[in-house]
C-alpha cells in the first residue's frame, strides 16, 4: 500500500493551508473565539465552496465521493490552524452516522445540505451517567403509530451549539436506534457549554421530543465505526497541532535571548527539542496507522479496525502530553498567557486526548484484547534456530 499522499490529496492540503494562512491567523482566531457565535460562518461557507463539507459523501448526495484519507488531510490542516468551526461534529460524526444508517431517501434529504453548508449536525450520544459508554443509552424512544418521541438527557454534544439537527441515540427494541431531531423543536432544550479549548459543546434535554428514525435495526456497530473514524480524524488534527507547537517552540528557542545569546544554544534545550521532534514522528506514524485502519475497514479488508485505532490513540495521548508540556515550559512565562498562541494549542491537545475516551480506559481495553502485537511475535530466533 502506498503510504504517501497522492496528487489530489497533496493539492487539497496545499489549497486549504493557503486559505487558512491568509484567513485564520492567530489574531483572527482570537476575534472569532470571542464572538457570540464562537465560530466563523464565513469560513464555514468557504469550506463548503472548496467541497470540504461533502468530501466523504457520494456524488449522488452532493458530495465529492472521496473517503477518509482526504478527510484526514483536512483535519491535519485544521489542527495546524486550530479552527473553531464544527467540522468534526457535522461532517465526521453527524454526517457519518446519517451516511452509515440512513435510508437512501434520508441521505438524499440530509447530506446535500451538509455538503453545501446549509445544514449543521451534531451527534448526541453520550450521557451524564454513561461516561464513555454508547451501547446502553438511558434515553428512550416511544413509538405511537407513525410518530416517535424521545426522552432523556445527553451530554458533551460536540457542535451542539450550532447544530440545526441532532442525531440522537436511544434505546428501542432491545437495542440502540438513531434518530433525527430538530434542534429547535418543542421538547428540546440545548444548554451550550464552552470547553477548556474554547470550542463549544452542549447538554441536551429531551422531553417527548418528536423524532424521525434513521434507517432500521440496531445501530451499535455503526456508532462504533463512526466513533473510530472520528478518533482517527482527531489524531490527524492532533498531529497538525503538535507540529505547529514544535515549530513555534523551535522559533522561540532561536529568537529568545538571555545573557546575549539565543537560549537555543543551551545543549539541554536542544536535546529536549530533539526529543519533541522524535515524539512528533511517533505521533505521525500512529495517526497514519489509524488512518489506514479506517481506510481498510471501508474497503472491507480490516478485521482489527477498533484495536488499531485505540492503540494509536494511546500513543497520540502520550505524544500530545509530552509536546504540549515541553512547549509551555520552554516558552517560560509567556507560554502561560492566553495572549500567546502556544497556550491555545496546549488546551486543544488536552481536550483531544479526552474526547470520546481516555488513555487509561483504552489501555485496559487494549490489554484485554491481547495487545496490538501478539506476544509470540516478539520472539526472535537465535543462531541455532531456538527461540529467545
Amino acid at each position: 500500500m502506498d503510504l504517501e499522499l497522492n496528487d489530489v490529496q497533496q493539492e487539497l492540503g496545499a489549497t486549504l493551508a493557503r486559505l487558512l494562512k491568509t484567513k485564520y491567523d492567530a489574531g483572527t482566531r482570537e476575534e472569532i473565539l470571542a464572538s457570540e457565535q464562537g465560530y466563523s460562518q464565513d469560513m464555514w461557507n468557504q469550506y463548503a465552496e472548496l467541497g470540504l463539507l461533502g468530501l466523504p459523501f457520494a456524488e449522488d448526495h452532493g458530495g465529492a465521493g472521496m473517503g477518509f484519507a482526504e478527510v484526514a488531510v483536512v483535519m491535519e490542516e485544521f489542527g495546524k490552524a486550530l479552527i473553531l468551526e464544527p467540522y468534526l461534529a457535522t461532517v465526521v460524526l453527524g454526517g457519518g452516522l446519517v451516511n452509515a444508517v440512513g435510508t437512501d431517501e434520508q441521505k438524499a434529504q440530509i447530506l446535500p445540505g451538509v455538503a453545501d453548508g446549509t445544514t449543521k449536525l451534531a451527534f448526541a450520544g453520550y450521557e451524564p451517567t454513561g461516561r464513555y459508554d454508547l451501547t446502553r443509552p438511558a434515553t428512550t424512544a416511544t413509538v405511537s403509530g407513525d410518530s416517535v418521541t424521545l426522552t432523556g438527557e445527553k451530554s458533551r454534544v460536540l457542535g451542539g451549539d450550532a447544530a440545526d439537527q441532532l442525531v440522537v441515540s436511544a434505546a428501542i427494541d432491545g437495542g440502540v436506534g438513531l434518530f433525527l431531531v430538530d434542534a429547535t423543536a418543542g421538547g428540546v432544550n440545548v444548554d451550550v457549554r464552552t470547553q477548556a479549548d474554547g470550542l463549544k459543546s452542549a447538554s441536551v434535554l429531551l422531553d417527548g421530543a418528536t423524532a424521525t428514525r434513521l434507517g432500521t435495526g440496531d445501530a451499535t456497530e455503526a456508532i462504533a465505526r463512526v466513533i473510530d473514524t472520528a478518533n482517527a480524524a482527531l489524531m490527524a488534527e492532533a498531529v497538525g497541532a503538535m507540529e505547529v507547537s514544535l515549530q513555534m517552540t523551535s522559533e522561540y528557542l532561536h529568537t529568545r535571548e538571555q545573557f546575549g545569546a539565543p537560549i537555543g544554544r543551551n545543549q539541554v534545550l536542544q536535546h529536549r527539542a530533539a526529543d519533541m521532534y522524535a515524539t512528533l514522528q511517533d505521533a505521525k506514524s500512529m495517526a497514519l496507522y489509524a488512518k489506514l485502519a479506517i481506510v481498510q475497514d471501508a474497503a472491507g479488508t480490516s478485521t482489527t479496525r477498533h484495536r488499531d485505532v485505540i492503540a494509536a490513540k494511546i500513543i497520540i495521548d502520550q505524544a500530545a502530553r509530552h509536546i504540549m508540556q515541553e512547549s509551555i515550559q520552554m516558552h517560560g512565562g509567556i507560554g502561560m498567557t492566553m495572549e500567546y498562541p502556544i497556550g491555545h494549542y496546549a488546551k486543544r491537545l488536552t481536550v483531544i486526548t479526552k474526547t470520546f475516551d481516555e488513555a487509561d480506559a483504552l489501555t485496559a481495553e487494549l490489554a484485554e484484547a491481547g495487545g496490538l502485537i501478539a506476544p509470540e511475535a516478539a520472539d526472535l530466533p537465535t543462531q541455532e534456530g531456538a527461540m529467545v
